[in-house]
């Protein structure tokens, strides 16, 4: 049965609405996703699809309340959302405007609702789905598996079928009530006294010479694309050797990017996690995923293989370690750069094995989701990378008050090159990799 009524909040919700309630509201933590529909869309039948998602999960009819000074979840008994198309220019730059204005959409914790939808009509057979969620309720995985759902209805309406759904054996809610009792576990004890270990001394990356302090607050953002047409036979060969993985890989040279940007080989790196260990969760909706601290020293490492072997094995010591929340952690450690808890885990990195592309629902309606611009920022620098056809994309998303768009394009043009010469010579010295002119890879 969906639940209704108050229960606890995490403690990643619980960190979110204490920056909401010092920020006043604030779309940082707004997310957006949006999908063009493309073929003869039965809008009815998509509304009623989306509310049916809605009602099986908790998290979208989600608010929050103040409870004492703390907040407590509020699930409603119901949310129904209304897609009314909205005729927009058949532009690309016309939709991103709108999908922009969605993207500064400010949540009211307490009223809500904090997950919307609208419908944008490109033509007649061209439309826009999007949606908006505050982070609190939501997370990368939720999209995907409201996506998953809302094909199953959508193609059970068109087809006047049954659903073929399971019903949701596990909520949010469920979670955060057995998180609390976790945390006072002597596993919880082990891992923060790992997370201590791990992170003691460690300095956060030192930001652009000359930044007021102003800067570390804004969250205006902007983001630099970049491609990688790698061997990816011998990078296959590479990976099978060392027993790692591309994200591993990708981690490798994001820290060799950062260490010829920055002069620093002792490099704290934040990655998400996606913390959902009971299989029951994995069909759950909410705000699961939790960041470590991925600290990589290269000082004592001769070559780029040496490196590739230290990042996996921090990579695998943080997987075992990654449930303890970071709001906890950031208190515990009371780490802080110009008044900010979050210093060590201001630079982010993210990798995806499925890049997105287009697919073609039973129904016939082609769906695609559309790449959002970066309109504000959650960090200072956030490396994202994907797998592609051939070799791989990636993006650098930063805080414009912080860095140049110049020196971005050169951090980008750096990782590029990197992974060329790596790929080419694993065994390469990193004296070299961190003072030779780099070549861009090839396209």
């Amino acid at each position: 049965m969906t639940p209704t009524g108050h229960a606890p909040a995490s403690v990643g919700q619980e960190a979110l609405w204490l920056i909401d309630q010092f920020a006043g509201g604030s779309a940082q933590y707004t997310m957006l996703f949006a999908y063009r529909l493309r073929g003869q869309l039965d809008v009815p039948a998509l509304e009623q699809a989306l509310n049916q998602v809605i009602a099986r999960h908790g998290a979208p009819r989600t608010t929050f309340v103040d409870v004492d000074g703390r907040p407590r979840q509020h699930v409603a008994d119901e949310l129904l959302v209304h897609l009314t198309p909205e005729p927009v220019p058949d532009q690309d730059e016309a939709v991103h405007h709108r999908l922009n204005q969605e993207a500064e959409h400010v949540f009211d914790l307490e009223r809500g609702p904090l997950f919307t939808a609208g419908l944008l009509q490109r033509t007649t057979h061209d439309h826009v789905l999007m949606m908006v969620a505050h982070h609190a309720i939501f997370d990368g995985h939720s999209v995907d598996l409201l996506m998953e759902e809302l094909e199953e209805f959508y193609t059970a309406h068109t087809r006047g079928r049954t659903p073929a759904v399971e019903p949701v054996a596990a909520h949010y809610t469920d979670f955060a009530t057995a998180q609390h009792t976790w945390l006072q576990s002597p596993d919880s004890t082990a891992q923060l006294e790992f997370w201590r270990r791990t992170l003691q001394g460690a300095t956060p990356l030192a930001p652009p010479p000359g930044r007021p302090p102003a800067a570390l607050t804004s969250i205006a953002g902007d983001a630099v694309e970049f491609e990688m047409n790698t061997d990816t036979g011998a990078l296959a060969a590479l990976l099978t050797e060392e027993r790692a993985t591309p994200f591993m890989f990708m981690l490798a040279i994001q820290h060799l990017a950062l260490a010829r940007m920055s002069g620093q080989r002792d490099i704290v790196v934040a990655s998400p996690m996606a913390n959902r260990n009971d299989m029951a969760l994995l069909k759950a909706m909410g705000y699961f995923v939790n960041i470590v601290g991925l600290r990589i020293d290269s000082h004592q490492d001769r070559t780029f293989r040496s490196l590739l072997k230290r990042v996996r094995g921090v990579a695998l010591d943080a997987y075992e370690n990654k449930d303890y929340p970071l709001a906890q952690l950031l208190a515990r450690l009371g780490s802080r750069r110009e008044g900010r808890p979050t210093a060590l885990f201001e630079t982010m990195f993210t990798y995806e094995n499925i890049p997105a592309r287009a697919e073609v629902w039973p129904c016939g309606l082609e769906v695609e989701a559309i790449d959002t611009d970066e309109v504000v920022v959650k960090s200072d620098l956030s490396f994202s990378v994907v797998s592609a056809t051939r070799g791989f994309q990636g993006a650098i998303c930063f805080r414009t008050t912080l860095y140049d768009r110049e020196y971005i394009e050169t951090l980008a043009a750096q990782f590029t090159g990197l992974v060329h010469e790596t790929v080419r010579n694993p065994d390469a010295e990193l004296d070299d990799l961190l003072a030779k002119d780099l070549a861009p890879a090839p396209h």
